[in-house]
This record gives C-alpha cells, structure tokens and sequence, in this order.
C-alpha cells in the first residue's frame, strides 16, 4: 500500500476517483470472493503498467518488473504483466461475451450443471467397481453396469461426443487458449484458456467496483445490455451518480465464467483419463490456480434481465429522490419492495428498507432487511449506489441492524444524526 502511494497511485484520476482507492476497492472484491493469494494481488496491481483500458503507467513495464516481482511475488507479477499486455475488451468481449446471449447463458448453465452430475455420477461408479484398466475389460464392465454401447460409453469417456454447451465453449475459447496482439509490440501473445478465465474474474471485480451512471451515459447504455455501442464524449463527470446499468453484464460474465470453469473440470478430468492410460498431455499454463466462483448471481447461477435491471434501477431513484415525510415514506416502501423483486442481487435498497421498518416500529421485518442487506454487500465488497462508500454502507445496516435488535428508534433529527454502533 505504501509503495502505491509513494508512487502516485493516491494522485491520479480513476473514473470512481483515484487510481490507489480503485486498486483496494478491486483487492478488497477479490479477497471476498476467496481468490487465489497470487490473483488478489494482481487484483491490487492490476493495471500498474497501464493496459488496454487505462493509460496509468505507475511502474515501467521494461525497467521495474523486478521491483514489482520483489513487493507481491513471481505469479502475482506474471498475471500483472499479462493482464496489461493483451487487448481486453476483444478477449472479454467482442471474442468472448457478445457471442452468447441471455438465453445461451441460461441454457448453458442448466446443461453444464447436468454435465457435472453425470461426471461425478460416473467417477463414484468407477471408483464402487475398482476398475483395472490394465485388464482390457472395463469397457465391458461399465457396459453392463450402465446398460450402454461400449462405443458409446468409450465416445463419452474420451470426449469425442459433447453437449451443446461444451461445443460453444471449445468453438470461442479452445483448451489451448488465444492468439493475440500485444497492445503495444503488436507481437503474436499465447493466451492459456485458464489465463482468460481469470481475467474475466477479475474483469468482474475490477467492473463493479468503478461502474456507475457516468459509463452509462458515455456509451448510451439506456437498455442496460452495456454493447459500448454509445460514444457520447462531451458526458460531464461525475453527473448524477446513479447506480449504474452494468449488472446484467456482470451476470453474463458470471454466468460464461461458470460455463469455463466447468468445461475446465471436464477437460482435466479427461486429461487424467489420458494420463492413466499413458497418453501424452499437454501443459497449458496457469494450471495451479484454482478457478473459485464468486458468490454473488447465486454464485454466478443467474443472469439478470437487463429490462428488469432498468426498471429497479430507476423506481430506486424515484423512491430515494423523495422528499422526506411519513406519507412519502409508505410510497417509498412499495417502490424498494419492487425494485428488491426486480433485482433480488443488491443489498442497498434492502438497507433503505431497515430504514423505514426501524423508523416505523416494524423492528422484525427491518432485522430481516439489514440481515439480506448485509450479505448480499459482503458478497459484493462494493455498492451499487456509489454515492456514499461500502465501507459507509455496511457501517450503516449494522447500526440500523443494532438498533432494530434493540426495538429501538430516535424520532428526532439530532437522534438520528448521533447514531452510532456504540453501547
């Protein structure tokens, strides 16, 4: 952190801010959702040699690599100068994302989730018969067990005959990974497939931290698909700081992510097969960090409709641009309830909530609101409304948590000013 503010990250414009609070607010996202040590640290550092996105050049890519090498280690640095060497937006996007769409993601899902039940299903089978493979006749075995063809089974096994998903995944990301350019040299880069799921990962954190209505009204994204297809340049920052209409991507990212870790799982799996039976295998690179699935979409299961996204987003401005009164209150109350319908994966309109229930003696249902709230944040480790900090927003729902534990409620102004989670 000292390092990072010695060398001018504190000073230097981010969309959000600065880059420094940029860079912890990414590593706090990664922390929360379990990442590999070597991938929160990149997450720290993640454009400090500039990138595809930013030109924020705090260390010379030529010069200072070591010195980058020495403050977070060798696979930290290696994901570092990777991430900012090769163009993201195609890998992410142009290349990746934009060939799927909602429904592909949707179908996706549930298929590769059947996918992953047959495999395990198969492996406890195998494992119950204690199968030799040096004796010629498991193919046998399993066939009577499974009532199957053997070339069907010997098929499935050695991965020749693949659901629509996998097909999809294999077509846009081989196992084997991309070709790309370097950003700068324009030389030929070898991208493992693993290396761009971590980097969609990351992209996921290093999105949601910065992303709010001032990226909106740059690229037009009035629909909530967020296609970059806008280029309104003359945009003033920071305007009015809504929450942004960027999670109906976010949940796309989660939900292709999922598709790749699978369809890793599957392929490692099937290397193992090849390797028992002394098959020669490929190293692909980036093996020995773990793929971790964030928990936020219910664990990257769901992908929000970006209609539906639209709609919550503005009957939450509505209902918080109100002035202040009980009756103005109770019109409030419905719109958060709906907008909570709407998107049930954000935990700001649930704080709002706490709020009007402690405020009306509703002490049970506002636990139960600053309970949902408090997860829901933690699983994000950032806001959806960005007016104010998620360290100021987590503070918040615990004291109203407190204080509806409590029953208890001022209902003055300087009462409410003076809260506190204090005793």
């Amino acid at each position: 952190m000292k390092v990072l503010r010695q060398v001018g990250a504190s000073e230097c414009w981010h969309r959000d801010g600065n880059f420094f609070s940029h860079l912890m607010g990414v590593y706090r996202i990664l922390k929360l959702w379990n990442a590999p040590h070597s991938v929160a640290r990149c997450g720290l550092f993640h454009s400090a040699y500039s990138n595809s996105y930013v030109n924020l050049a705090i260390f010379q890519p030529d010069a200072d690599r070591q010195k980058v090498r020495d403050l977070i280690g060798d696979s930290a640095e290696e994901l570092v100068h990777m991430f900012c060497i090769v163009p993201k937006q195609p890998i992410i996007h142009d290349d990746l994302l934009f060939h799927f769409t909602d429904e592909e993601l949707v179908s996706g899902l549930k298929e590769s989730e059947k996918s992953m039940k047959e495999a395990e299903a198969e492996d406890l089978e195998l494992q119950k018969l204690k199968i030799d493979d040096q004796n010629g006749n498991w193919l046998d075995e399993i066939h009577d067990k499974f009532e199957l063809q053997k070339t069907q089974l010997k098929e499935k096994l050695e991965g020749f005959s693949l659901p629509e998903w996998r097909r999809k995944i294999q077509k846009v990301l081989p196992a084997d990974g991309v070709r790309v350019k370097h950003i700068r040299s324009g030389e030929d880069v070898e991208v493992p497939r693993r290396l761009v799921a971590i980097f969609l990962f990351m992209t996921m954190a290093d999105f949601i931290d910065q992303m709010f209505s001032f990226q909106d009204n740059l690229f037009d994204n009035t629909n909530g698909i967020t296609d970059y297809s806008g280029d309104a340049s003359t945009t003033l920052w920071p305007g009015e700081i809504k929450p942004g209409l960027w999670m109906n991507s976010i949940s796309r990212m989660g939900a292709l992510y999922t598709l790749i870790v699978r369809e890793e799982k599957l392929f490692q799996r099937e290397e193992g097969k090849r390797k028992n039976r002394e098959e020669e295998t490929k190293k692909r690179g980036f093996e020995e960090i773990e793929l971790v699935i964030p928990p936020v979409f219910d664990h990257c299961r769901a992908v929000l409709n970006p209609s539906d996204q639209v709609t919550a987003r503005d009957l939450y401005w509505e209902a918080i641009s109100m002035p202040p009164g009980e009756k103005n209150n109770k019109k409030a109350e419905a719109l958060f309830v709906k907008v909570c319908e709407l998107n049930p994966f954000i935990g700001d309109p649930h704080v709002v909530l706490a709020q009007i229930y402690n405020s009306q003696g509703r002490y049970d249902e506002a636990v139960m609101e600053a309970e949902t709230a408090l997860r829901l944040m933690l699983e994000w480790g950032t806001t959806w409304d960005k007016r104010m900090s998620w360290e100021g927003w987590i503070a918040w729902t615990r004291v109203l948590l407190m204080k509806a534990k409590e029953k208890s409620w001022p209902h003055t102004a300087w009462g409410l000013l003076n809260l506190g989670l204090v005793k």
